[in-house]
């Protein structure tokens, strides 16, 4: 029978924790439950890294939850034969959970700044969940019990984790956005974090991915002007329509701009901007679009302008007709995703040169969409 083991330190030397209360409430999540009967709760107080390992051999459990202080890197607060604190590293959690991977699927870090931990723990456990910040003992304690009571109710770990941020919104609590669920390494890597965008995101791509790929348009950050653009792109492929689409996981660009992983049929990357409560597609992002084949450009070059979506960084690359020209033109590396790298050359103090400028002055890599007006071999 599946067993959640819950075990919780509050430290003598550390400030003092409610964890009684959340051992309660836990509880009382499985004896509302329909399927009450179908898990076991077991717990052990005041742990130390014995007791963890001894509970590990006597209960097998599904889930391990630990309640109590985190230090980040300084590790999870276990407590010594004193009573006072004793910081374990991940390192060597993760390779006792390891002797327990045939049961344990789940391990929940209900403590401040334990994402660090979980992110090494999820090299032997398909699922783990941290705390990317320090977190308020009533937000902790409303989100798991949140988290629980979905998991009762039959329901995977990651719709128990977005329950489990949801409840904090609405109780308007703080820190919704601290929970951060991570799957193991042997999985489709994920690390997402709680964001009430995700619904909306949802929404939009279903839509988006169930429209005619001629339509598309106005679902785009570009809008009706691409129309033309995707047709040539897609040409006569086929369009497929998809039953559902899920957000697996979500990074920042920049302040509006999001890569999100969403997963239907299959896995896709799909760009977006998100503002206010508006979700649009980076179109020319999400396909890496050229307007003409990569390896066509690179063999013969274009008489046309070419539209290219490339990963942009300066560089300090000069040659041939640009050696010594520093002072003149300011060399860009472009670089196709899962693709070659190329050189560009923008004149200083053009128009373009100003726009790029205010993108890639940070001296980070970014995404952006190109128009290259003299495509010649010297590119």
């Amino acid at each position: 029978m599946p067993t959640v083991l819950i075990v919780s330190a509050s430290p003598l030397d550390q400030d003092r924790l409610r964890l009684g209360a959340e051992l309660r409430d836990i509880r009382h999540a499985l004896q509302r439950s329909r399927n009450r009967e179908d898990w076991i709760i077991e717990s052990n107080e005041a742990v130390t890294v014995d007791d963890l390992r001894r509970a590990l051999l006597d209960f097998r459990p599904t889930v391990v939850h630990f309640s109590g202080h985190g230090g980040g890197f300084g590790g999870l607060c276990f407590e010594d034969v004193d009573g006072n604190t004793n910081s374990t590293d991940a390192v060597p959690l993760a390779k006792l959970f390891h002797h327990f991977k045939d049961d344990l699927k789940c391990v929940v870090l209900n403590a401040c700044y334990s994402e660090v931990q979980g992110d090494v723990i999820r090299q032997e456990v398909d699922y783990v969940v941290g705390m990317s910040a320090a977190v308020d003992d009533n937000s902790a304690a409303k989100f798991a019990v949140a988290f629980y009571d979905a998991v009762f109710a039959g329901t995977d770990f990651r719709t128990a984790f977005d329950l489990g941020c949801t409840a904090l919104d609405l109780n308007k609590l703080p820190d919704a956005d601290v929970p951060i669920f991570m799957t193991g390494s042997h999985l489709a890597p994920t690390v997402l974090s709680y964001s009430a965008h995700i619904p909306e995101i949802e929404r939009i791509l279903y839509s988006y991915f169930n429209t005619p790929f001629n339509d598309r348009a106005r679902f785009t950050t570009t809008g009706e002007s691409l129309r033309p653009i995707i047709e040539k792109h897609y040409g006569e492929r086929m369009h497929r329509s998809v039953k559902k689409v899920r957000v697996i996981s979500m990074k920042p660009i920049t302040d509006e701009q999001w890569c999100v992983e969403v997963a239907g049929a299959e896995s896709w990357l799909i760009y977006v901007r998100i503002r206010g409560r508006s979700v649009l597609v980076e179109w020319e992002a999400s396909v890496g679009l050229w307007s003409v084949p990569i390896k066509t450009y690179l063999a013969l070059g274009s008489s046309e302008p070419v539209l290219a979506r490339v990963e942009a960084e300066l560089a300090t690359y000069y040659t041939f007709d640009f050696a010594g020209q520093e002072h003149r033109f300011q060399s860009v590396s472009l670089r196709t995703e899962n693709g070659p790298s190329l050189h560009g050359y923008v004149e200083r103090h053009s128009k373009v040169y100003g726009e790029l400028m205010d993108i890639l002055s940070d001296g980070n890599e970014h995404a952006i969409t190109l128009e290259i007006l003299k495509a010649t071999d010297r590119t």
